[in-house]
């Protein structure tokens, strides 16, 4: 649980408007890109190691859970209407304190792409809990992003590590191209990654 000091400095209308529009996932990965680079970040590093993942050359980001700190009551606002924050009930030391839960707090997070290439979802991987935890902010978006048009040969799987580790061992060809169901589900984005690629003539499921 997270706890942060609610007094802030009111913003004007117009500054209200630019702290919306400043505070969106695709500006938050890239803090979360900052801090798996962190000499702090040993853990993660560690853990990516031990499952054969390289945050160098894949789009892998750190949330320890403090990006809402710090910031104003504003952005904070921001942070819950994207979901990445939400007020919690929990004890607080004084009433100038606001307690949140995190969304993927001290996880490994991955973003997930609409068809224009902007992060709209993220997949936390809680990897140092001592039963490890999954979890998306949301159903919308493909993992690692929408396949190129002539995509040939298309491999579907089940999970967004499984599809990191296909993507890591560089056995790709050219033409061929993997997205990662949500958790083993086919949702309806996949079916419209499957019917845009005019020159696909295999898919390939992977089974757990």
């Amino acid at each position: 649980m997270q706890y942060c000091q609610t007094a802030s400095v009111a913003l004007s209308p117009t500054k209200w408007k630019a702290s919306i529009f400043m505070e969106t996932l695709e500006t938050l990965f890239r803090s979360f890109e900052t801090g798996i680079r962190s000499a702090k970040a040993l853990k993660p590093k560690q853990y990516l190691k031990s499952i054969g993942l390289e945050y160098s050359d894949l789009r892998i980001g750190f949330n320890s859970g403090q990006f809402h700190h710090r910031k104003t009551l504003e952005s904070k606002d921001a942070f819950e209407k994207l979901g990445v924050i939400t007020k919690s009930d929990a004890g607080v030391r004084d009433d100038s304190f606001t307690a949140y839960t995190v969304f993927g707090r001290y996880g490994l997070i991955f973003p997930l792409l609409d068809r224009n290439s902007r992060i709209v979802n993220f997949f936390a991987l809680r990897f140092d809990l001592d039963e490890k935890k999954q979890d998306y902010l949301n159903i919308e978006g493909i993992y690692p992003a929408y396949p190129h048009p002539l995509t040939k040969k298309l491999y579907l799987a089940p999970t967004v590590i499984d599809c990191a580790s296909l993507i890591q061992s560089k056995v790709l060809d050219q033409r061929e191209a993997v997205i990662a169901l949500h958790d083993g589900e086919l949702l309806e984005q996949h079916l419209e990654v499957i019917k845009s690629l005019y020159e696909l003539e295999v898919i390939i499921i992977f089974k757990r």
